[in-house]
């Protein structure tokens, strides 16, 4: 019998635990980033406009949170 594979079938290299932990980590970065950063602008929003309720700061902060989870879907797809 051959030793070779089949196609379709061939060994694919081993990821580091290191490099694994390194790329969840960055999502969650990435997550707490994107909500931070709608928290910022809407807030500027808010006393820019002169709102007296956060209006700005809960809308962006859902929108950039929602547009981060979208790109977590994509990358774990």
């Amino acid at each position: 019998m051959s030793s070779e594979k089949p196609w379709g079938q061939e060994r694919k290299p081993k990821r580091s635990p290191l490099l694994e932990w390194m790329r969840y980590s960055g999502i969650a970065f990435e997550l707490l980033g994107a909500c931070l950063a709608g928290m910022l602008v809407g807030r500027w929003m808010d006393t820019w406009l002169e709102l007296e309720q956060p209006t700005w700061s809960v809308v962006l902060t859902v929108l950039f949170m929602i547009a981060a989870v979208v790109s977590l879907y994509r990358k774990l797809k």
